[in-house]
């Protein structure tokens, strides 16, 4: 099964795929969308919130796009294009895909990481999405409990902003890490 990238409007990713589904006669494909928990702080007051982690992107799991099945695609309110390109659509290469299919793995809404700082003061992720993928932190906001890590489409980079929860440092924890 290969995965294809799906780009729509920004903001109405789920109302794509509902209109998706809700056709009659439709190929049973799978399309997902991936979102993330974030600790958002506004006025002083911190709540959980959503976020794409991908923004106006969409993930389907098929063979191949045939003709027909693009235009049927196409004829969806809110489409813009399959990536890479509407006349070269290309699965995902098979890194990429499953690094996506890693994040999926924890569900649709992606929770956050549990983290502790080693003695060297880095970040190490004990369990959750980031794990595995320590190498592509580009930066860290302990204050906004967040890192930004780089992930690819088609060769594409994007700093994707996870959450991380910081697990106090007990001896226990940094001796079962390393």
């Amino acid at each position: 099964m290969n995965l294809y990238v799906i780009q729509v409007k920004t903001g109405k990713e789920d109302t794509y795929i509902k209109l998706w589904e809700s056709r009659k006669g439709h190929q049973p494909l799978r399309i997902f969308w991936l979102r993330k928990e974030l600790m958002i702080r506004k006025n002083g007051h911190t709540h959980k919130g959503l976020k794409s982690i991908f923004p106006g992107y969409l993930f389907l799991e098929a063979e191949q796009i045939d003709p027909d099945t693009f235009q049927e695609f196409r004829r969806i309110h809110f489409f813009s294009r399959f990536l890479k390109a509407d006349e070269n659509i290309y699965p995902l290469p098979p890194e990429e895909a499953r690094k996506i299919y890693e994040l999926a793995k924890y569900g649709r809404v992606i929770g956050q990481s549990k983290v502790i700082y080693n003695e060297q003061d880095r970040i190490v992720v004990i369990d959750g999405p980031m794990k595995g993928l320590e190498g592509q932190i580009v930066k860290v906001d302990r204050r906004k409990k967040r890192a930004k890590v780089r992930l690819s489409l088609y060769n594409n980079a994007y700093l994707i902003d996870f959450g991380f929860e910081l697990l106090e440092g007990t001896e226990e924890v940094k001796n079962n890490v390393g």
